[in-house]
């Protein structure tokens, strides 16, 4: 086992209540013009229980940053759940499967009826044509009910979920073949726990290995949204294509939460992030060998950008806009999911709303997602409503997908 360490903390922002809540009398939803859907994206933090003190005032909407160039065109927004089998969705990842030249969108939630093995709540996939019809395919293929990360590699599909064996802190790690949805590994994965967190896993694949990562905290205790710069980063616990275990790297410079996403292009690694769970977007660039090599601010008032994909020439991001926040105090905050683009330099080229609720809708999004298929991008991400009076979450959150075709090809 070999571990190197690259720069501080990590955040624990554990959603897995959104999981646990049920979806009472589901009716089916149509697919639906814009605006898009949305749900939950990041937990709410530790406090009084909501209505039990007086709540700050209502954040006035801001509009994103303005468009550089006018890059994306809507195509549609598909509403996966709820429907006759699966009656709440969150964690929402949309891939293609190259075996059999459709989409799956994954999930986690409430099931109308046992499936899989698990009696009322799993992770589950739908089979989608790829005009986004659904072929009738779906299944459910892990019992977790709790925060989960998830990655397709050709047909192989990685799939990390919050878990505790014995005493012992981890993930639940399996590999299912996408094609045929049987699962060829499923073991579980010790982490040094409080230091290192096992919260909202990115699973990505980079440089050849399956990096499974999560928050690393300087202080050694369970990460908070409140604790201060500078005491949290990432852990990065490195995997073959067959899920065994080869290395970790610790990276805490520049100091950053998860709720993140890398790709590693000519070189180097790019983990895109955020300074503070409250603060802005970031790139941060490493070499072959995680050895720091410089970061920029990407968005401001921003976080959780768990969607990122590379095309050659453009890097297009799925990230949560923060902007809709209480002051002082940051929460309430109000949050809608943004697609952006960036050249091979990190400069701005695009920025669009996919989901544009203001404060009075009582809606909630979060945890997005992006995949680049043909000239279109698909973006999934959660929606949730909110109590107009505590503003807190019903934690009964949706799987969406909003289409948008590249308007100009770079």
């Amino acid at each position: 086992m070999a571990e190197s360490k690259v720069g501080p903390l990590s955040l624990c922002i554990a959603l897995a209540a959104l999981l646990l809540a049920s979806c009472a009398n589901p009716t089916p939803v149509p697919t639906l013009p814009p605006p898009p859907p949305q749900q939950p994206g990041n937990p709410p933090p530790p406090g009084p229980t909501p209505g039990t003190q007086p709540l700050p005032p209502l954040p006035t909407a801001q509009a994103g940053p303005p468009a550089a160039q006018d890059l994306f065109r809507f195509i549609q927004t598909v509403h996966v759940t709820p429907d006759e089998g699966y009656l709440t969705g969150g964690f929402a990842r949309i891939n293609y499967v190259p075996a059999t030249d459709k989409f799956v969108v994954t999930f986690g939630g409430e099931l109308a009826r046992p499936s899989g093995g698990c009696k009322d709540r799993g992770y589950s996939y739908k089979e989608y044509t790829l005009q986004l019809e659904e072929t009738g395919r779906s299944g459910t293929f892990s019992c977790d009910v709790v925060d989960a990360g998830s990655a397709m590699v050709e047909n192989a599909y990685y799939f990390a979920a919050m878990a505790r064996k014995a005493e012992s802190v981890g993930w639940h790690l399996l590999k299912i073949d996408a094609g045929t949805w049987s699962t060829s590994v499923d073991t579980f994965f010790p982490v040094d726990y409080p230091t290192e967190g096992e919260a909202d896993p990115m699973v990505t694949f980079v440089n050849g290995q399956i990096d499974i990562s999560s928050g690393y905290s300087l202080t050694g205790k369970p990460p908070e949204p409140s604790d201060p710069p500078g005491t949290f980063g990432t852990h990065h616990q490195l995997f073959s294509p067959d899920l065994e275990f080869i290395e970790k790297h610790i990276v805490t410079e520049p100091a950053h939460v998860h709720g993140s996403y890398m790709v590693y292009v000519d070189g180097v690694y790019h983990l895109v992030t955020a300074d503070s769970y409250q603060g802005d977007v970031i790139v941060a660039h490493y070499d072959a060998n995680w050895q720091y090599l410089g970061s920029k601010t990407l968005i401001r008032q921003a976080h959780f950008s768990t969607g990122l994909v590379f095309d050659g020439q453009l890097f297009y991001l799925a990230y949560t806009d923060t902007s809709q926040r209480s002051e002082p105090g940051f929460f309430p905050v109000y949050l809608n999911i943004h697609l952006a683009a960036f050249d091979r330099d990190w400069n701005l080229v695009d920025d669009i709303p996919v989901t544009d609720y203001a404060v009075a809708d009582n809606k909630q999004t979060g945890r997005p997602w992006v995949i680049l298929h043909g000239n279109r991008l698909y973006v999934s991400y959660d929606l949730d409503t909110m109590d107009p009076v505590t503003r807190s979450e019903d934690l009964k959150g949706q799987a969406i997908v909003s289409v948008y075709e590249l308007a100009a090809m770079p």
